[in-house]
C-alpha cells in the first residue's frame, strides 16, 4: 500500500505509518509466532504489569490482557493509531492506551513485561535503538534478541527476463529488498547480533565460506537465543539483495536525527 499523491510531510508520515501497520497485520505467520512466544511465557504475564511499545492497533496488548495481565500499557507514538487502539481495546478495563514516544513515557508503576516488535528488515534500521533509552527497566522483554543473517546464491539461478545480469551489475553496492524469489534459500551465517541492553551499530560480515555471486541478508527474531520468526517465512520481512563483490563487507547503522530508526551504510572491504 503506497501513497501516490502529494501530502504535507507531517500528514504523509502519519498516514504512511497507518498503512504500514495495516500491512503488518496481514502477516498471519508473524502474528502467530509472537502469540506462541507470549503463550510460552504465560506464567510471567499472568498478574503482571505489562507494556507493549509501538502497539499500533493494540493486537498484542489485547492478547496480554487475555493471558491474564494485571495491567497493560499500550504505548503508541502515532496519534491516529493510538485512537484506533483505544477504540479497539475499550472492552479491556486493564488496558490503558498511551499516545507517547516511549522515550518520554514513565509508567506510574514498575513494569514486569515489555513486548516489542521494533525490528527492521536489516535488524536495526527501524526502532530497536529506542529500547536503549527507556526511562524504566522491565524485568522481561519479549522478544529480547535477533540476528541479521547472510546467505549467497548464483545469479544464473536467480536472474530472469526482468532482473537480468546487466541490471544486477548496476546494483553494485546497493541493498535492494524483494529483488528475487526467496523460496528455498536459507539464511546461513550470522552478521550482526542484537540482545536487549546490548546494541552494536557496526559489524563486519565474513561470507568467505559461502558460494555464489549474489549476497542476501535477512532478519531472524529470537528470544533467549531461540528463533521466533524470520524473513521470507513471515511476509513482513523480505531478504535484502546485492551483487557479491568480495568476501567481507561492513555495515554501519547511524541513528536518524529524530532518534528513531537508523540509516544503513554498506561497503565491501
Amino acid at each position: 500500500m503506497d501513497i501516490v499523491n502529494q501530502l504535507p510531510l507531517q500528514r504523509y508520515r502519519k498516514v504512511d505509518d497507518l498503512l504500514a501497520f495495516a500491512a503488518i497485520y496481514d502477516d498471519e505467520k508473524r502474528e502467530q509466532a509472537y502469540k506462541r512466544l507470549l503463550l510460552r511465557h504465560k506464567k510471567q504475564i499472568q498478574g503482571s504489569v505489562c507494556l507493549e511499545v509501538g502497539c499500533g492497533f493494540g493486537l498484542f496488548s489485547e492478547y496480554l490482557a487475555k493471558l491474564g495481565a494485571k495491567r497493560v500499557y499500550a504505548v503508541e507514538i502515532n496519534p491516529t493509531m493510538a485512537a484506533i487502539a483505544r477504540e479497539r481495546l475499550m472492552p479491556y478495563s486493564q488496558v490503558t492506551v498511551v499516545q507517547s514516544d516511549i522515550r518520554d513515557f514513565l509508567p506510574p508503576e514498575p513494569v514486569q513485561v515489555l513486548v516489542q516488535e521494533l525490528y527492521g528488515q536489516m535488524l536495526l534500521d527501524e526502532d530497536l535503538i529506542v529500547l536503549d533509552e527507556l526511562r524504566f527497566s522491565p524485568k522481561w522483554v519479549f522478544p529480547n534478541g535477533g540476528r541479521l543473517m547472510a546467505g549467497c546464491s548464483s545469479s544464473r539461478q536467480l536472474c530472469d527476463d526482468v532482473v537480468t545480469p546487466r541490471l544486477l551489475k548496476e546494483l553494485d553496492g546497493v541493498l535492494v529488498s524483494g529483488l528475487f524469489d526467496e523460496s528455498g534459500l536459507s539464511l546461513e551465517l550470522p552478521v550482526l547480533e542484537w540482545r536487549y541492553g546490548k546494541t552494536h551499530l557496526e559489524a563486519i560480515g565474513d561470507i568467505t565460506p559461502l558460494d555464489g555471486d549474489v549476497l542476501y541478508l535477512g532478519l531472524q527474531i529470537e528470544h533467549d537465543g531461540r528463533p521466533v520468526c524470520r524473513a521470507s517465512v513471515c511476509d513482513n520481512w523480505s531478504y535484502i539483495w546485492t551483487p557479491r563483490c568480495g568476501d567481507h563487507f561492513k555495515l554501519c547503522f547511524k541513528p536518524e536525527m529524530d532518534g528513531c530508526g537508523c540509516t544503513v551504510e554498506f561497503d565491501w572491504v
